[in-house]
């Protein structure tokens, strides 16, 4: 009995202790890492050789090599490009470049085209990347010249629709001074394509129109099933 009642008054000393002199509470202060940042993407300089092979239904192969440089990331870069192109069977090559600056799938180019004793065309374009749908807008301006010498000066502007699957249309307004303007629209369908997508069968049809001048009504229709394979 005697040990019963001192535990109880061990319990209430125990309790009034508490009461008198409360705990107090102790944070602990920890210190503080900031998330970590991203580090800057590396600006990278890329250097490729290309071309293209396909048919031509006049005879011969269409070839043409090209030299690319680009810096920057995937979705900021500048790309330059020299290009040469002609027929396996012979005659005139044209040479040309292009210099071009993508941000985030916008894109602006200019480009510069030479066929000896034929024609010399500056062609300046912009372009907007939808994921599978790209569109885009040129201008350009050209200095002809005919076999006979007679030489004259094509200006004109388009738009052009391309998906990724390989299909596309354009649709372009050409004018000679003094003499005319046509308008052509031109499509393309993807048939087939190997499993890389560097070999493909492409259907391509146009059709065109004078819409002034002396062959103001006259029409024109061209259509072509061709293979190209991609390499480099």
């Amino acid at each position: 009995m005697k040990s019963f009642i001192l535990t109880i008054l061990s319990v209430a000393l125990l309790g009034v202790l508490t009461e008198a002199y409360p705990q107090r509470v102790y944070y602990q202060k920890l210190p503080y890492y900031p998330p970590p940042t991203q580090p800057p993407r590396p600006i990278r300089v890329r250097r490729d050789l290309g071309g293209q092979i396909s048919t031509n239904p006049a005879g011969g192969n269409n070839a043409k090599v090209d030299f690319t440089q680009g810096i920057g990331t995937p979705e900021h870069n500048l790309i330059g490009q020299a290009f040469a192109a002609g027929n396996t069977k012979g005659g005139p090559v044209a040479t040309g470049g292009t210099l071009q600056y993508n941000n985030n799938g916008f894109g602006a180019a200019i480009t510069k085209e030479h066929i000896p004793g034929i024609r010399d065309t500056l062609t300046k374009s912009i372009s907007a990347d939808f994921g599978d749908h790209k569109i885009g807008a040129n201008v350009f301006k050209s200095d002809n010249t005919l076999p006979n010498g007679f030489k004259f000066e094509r200006n004109g502007h388009g738009l052009e629709y391309a998906h990724i699957n390989g299909h596309g249309a354009s649709l372009t307004q050409s004018s000679i001074p003094n003499f005319g303007r046509q308008l052509e629209l031109a499509g393309k369908a993807n048939l087939w394509s190997s499993q890389d997508r560097n070999t493909r069968l492409d259907l391509t049809g146009t059709a065109s129109k004078w819409t002034s001048g002396p062959f103001s009504g006259q029409t024109s229709y061209g259509g072509n099933l061709g293979l190209t394979h991609f390499f480099g």
